[in-house]
């Protein structure tokens, strides 16, 4: 069977964050397909070595970089932009597969103004609500990356996105129809780790995997973690692994109660995760950060998932994570900073079992085999 060419453009490396598991993911079980994956970044990754087409133009000086963002999200000429494009243009390929992710944004426009193939947006990050909203740097350009994202979606041939919330609001401000994608599991991913008697535990280990996206939450949690724990007569003790934060950015009495360790593959991760107590998600209540909290979804979720153990959600009750957890019964959501409900939620989380049911019933709904239709549909010549 002749399989359908794809040139995919991440302005990410196949190798980093949440995007790139959600793409591997998704590749790796679409036989039908041929995916070739340019990206841009700051290095060569090994087994996409022929892919990379260089370093991005966002960063570096500020003042510099600001303006070219600006020029990139108002439409205007950027030789940067339509380099890249010109490199993609002579992919031998029957369609192009772009993530919206910095410059991949613009760049799936132009690839949709100036050719015929058809082109597929994915969106794992809204532009303005969560690049610029998050960031120092782009948080005055929001205006224009919104007004970007809506020509973009209009122009493009279909569009996949992280969260039902995120189809809502595109179609809300743009009139387009989206299809949910998420990360591919398959069920044999799915392993329930036998419970961790509480009860004889004389340290309560929690586990934290990625970033952490804002530290005077953190902290918050880490307060009444060390406190409920303590009053208990046992150790608390908080592990993380690829996290940004240093020792320096935690309070000097709460340091003994956290070790940080480098980023590891996730097949080496699952398992010490599963040794945890329960793990820890959050997102932020900036109320700037609300359209991030509301239409992302962490990628951290499909370790925690793999890995069995019950999540301490910390976030807004309307984000994506409050509904996840509660949806299917994956641990507790703290939806405040109020201590008096984070100790009721830490009583909560401790008492907390899960089981294989429940973790493979959320694998189907969110991360199962629909995933790949979605896709197969979006990508393939002939779906059927």
């Amino acid at each position: 069977m002749e399989k359908t060419r794809i040139c995919l453009f991440t302005a990410h490396s196949p190798q980093m964050g949440g995007g790139a598991v959600i793409l591997r993911s998704l590749i790796a079980n679409l036989p039908r397909l041929s995916v070739a994956w340019f990206y841009i970044g700051d290095e060569t990754v090994s087994g996409y070595e022929s892919g990379y087409l260089g370093k991005g133009f966002m960063g570096g000086a500020i003042a510099a970089d600001i303006f070219n963002t600006w020029k990139m999200l108002t439409n205007r000429k950027v030789a940067y932009i339509d380099a890249i494009v010109k490199q993609l243009l002579q992919i031998e390929c029957d369609k192009y597969w772009i993530v919206s992710h910095n410059e991949g944004l613009r760049i799936a426009l132009e690839l949709a103004r100036i050719q015929s193939k058809p082109v597929h947006l994915s969106v794992h990050d809204d532009w303005a609500g969560a690049i610029c909203a998050r960031s120092i740097r782009y948080k005055f350009l929001a205006v224009w990356a919104k007004k970007l994202t809506i020509s973009t979606l209009k122009a493009v041939s279909s569009v996949d996105v992280i969260s039902s919330a995120m189809a809502d609001y595109y179609k809300q401000i743009a009139g387009v129809k989206s299809e949910v994608c998420h990360r591919y599991l398959n069920e044999k991913m799915i392993r329930h780790t036998d419970d961790i008697t509480k009860a004889e535990q004389s340290t309560i280990t929690c586990g934290h995997i990625g970033s952490i996206y804002n530290k005077t939450d953190f902290i918050a949690f880490l307060t009444i973690f060390h406190e409920f724990v303590t009053d208990k007569g046992k150790k608390p003790m908080m592990k993380m692994w690829g996290c940004h934060l240093t020792v320096d950015d935690i309070p000097p009495q709460l340091r003994d109660n956290i070790n940080f360790y480098p980023t590891l593959p996730e097949e080496e991760v699952i398992p010490k995760l599963a040794t945890c107590t329960f793990v820890y998600a959050m997102y932020p209540f900036n109320k700037a950060l609300s359209l991030f909290s509301a239409t992302s979804l962490p990628t951290k979720l499909t370790s925690y998932l793999q890995a069995g153990r019950p999540t301490f959600g910390h976030g807004p009750e309307k984000s994506t994570l409050a509904t996840f957890l509660t949806a299917n019964k994956l641990g507790t959501m703290w939806t405040s900073l109020n201590k008096e409900e984070g100790l009721k939620d830490m009583t909560a989380i401790l008492s907390a079992t899960i089981t294989y049911q429940q973790l493979n019933d959320a694998r189907k709904h969110y991360f199962g085999e629909r995933n790949l239709i979605i896709m197969n549909q979006a990508l393939l010549d002939n779906p059927d």
